[in-house]
């Protein structure tokens, strides 16, 4: 990695640090430590299978996205391998907020089927983009919630909201103004020599055109969009089911709204593996918002974190060692990963 990014990995690791000795702090542990005397973990098994479905739904829709073949077989990756290039990524973006994890995806693509890395790279973006309906979802889900919304709620809500205004602009002027946005881009590497210029603009054409996959496949849209309800549906039901494995009553619905609020922060700067924000934006949510005591909203995210961590690592350590391990020495290394 280079100076910046190490400098960026340190800073955002002692930010979690301190945001997670504050959260122990207000929150001690034997405050909600009772709560783990009631857990039934016949109810978590459950949980753990609803959260690698909404994955595996996931990386469905992104096997449907990724408009290409490979020269040497004439087919797409098939549905497992492309679960496991996304669970490798993800397990790079849970370490490493850094949205290094994004690259690799599409360098497991480059790796195992011979796809230059700017043809598999926009199919990621895209995908990424599709998460963020969610906000849309919870916007929609707000008015039959019986909840005050509080003002951080507010803000943070507000703030995701500009995140998909942002990404849908990007993705509609991509496929309607494709000229406007090659020359937007083009004008970013102005400074270029003119033979690196030449080499960068036919660089971005094939991006930008690779970004359109919808153009032709309307359906293809339709679709995506329902596995993005059912990925969704199927993160509630992770978090629903947790509460019951604590014996907590609490409705489907809030969890599903809660849980979809706080997987849209990560589109926000985070610290590493979510350290500490994830605490107290189960905080913010569900003691402020909805109203749970700290101690059961304390004790479900914590449980909740280290089953994520765990299911994450497995998959994703699986992922590298079937895919590709060289890329996390790239990574660390700082050394560039080749198109």
């Amino acid at each position: 990695m280079s100076r910046k990014q190490i400098i960026s990995l340190v800073s955002g690791l002692a930010i979690g640090i301190v945001l997670l000795l504050a959260w122990l702090h207000f929150n001690p542990m034997q405050g909600f430590w009772f709560h783990f005397a009631s857990l039934k973990y016949q109810w978590v098994i459950l949980a753990s299978l609803a959260y690698l479905s909404a994955y595996f739904i996931r990386a469905w829709r992104w096997n449907m996205l990724l408009p290409f073949n490979s020269p040497e077989t004439g087919k797409k990756p098939g549905l497992f391998r492309t679960y496991l290039y996304a669970m490798g990524g993800n397990f790079i973006n849970y370490l490493i907020p850094l949205r290094a994890g994004d690259v690799v995806r599409a360098w497991f693509i480059k790796r195992n089927h011979n796809i230059p890395l700017l043809k598999a790279l926009p199919s990621v973006i895209i995908d990424k983009a599709f998460d963020t309906i969610a906000i849309l979802f919870i916007i929609i889900l707000l008015p039959f919630l019986a909840i005050q919304v509080s003002k951080a709620m507010v803000i943070l809500l507000s703030l995701l909201a500009l995140v998909f205004i942002v990404t849908l602009l990007l993705l509609l002027s991509a496929a309607w103004q494709k000229d406007f946005v090659i020359r937007v881009l083009n004008k970013l590497f102005w400074f270029l020599p003119s033979r690196l210029k030449t080499r960068v603009h036919a660089a971005i054409v094939l991006f930008v055109n690779e970004l359109n996959v919808f153009e032709h496949h309307p359906l293809h849209l339709l679709f995506a969009t329902l596995l993005t309800a059912v990925g969704l549906a199927l993160d509630g039901a992770y978090f629903y089911l947790l509460f019951v494995a604590f014996g907590i009553p609490f409705s489907f619905p809030l969890a599903l709204f809660g849980y979809t609020l706080i997987n849209l922060s990560y589109a926000l700067p985070q610290p590493p593996a979510q350290l500490g924000s994830n605490e107290w934006m189960m905080i913010i949510v569900f003691s402020i918002g909805f109203g749970l005591t700290k101690s059961a909203a304390s004790a479900i995210m914590a449980f909740a974190h280290i089953l994520t961590f765990s299911l994450m690592s497995f998959w994703g350590i699986i992922a590298f060692a079937i895919s590709g391990k060289e890329v996390v020495l790239k990574i660390f290394k700082g050394e560039k990963i080749d198109d």
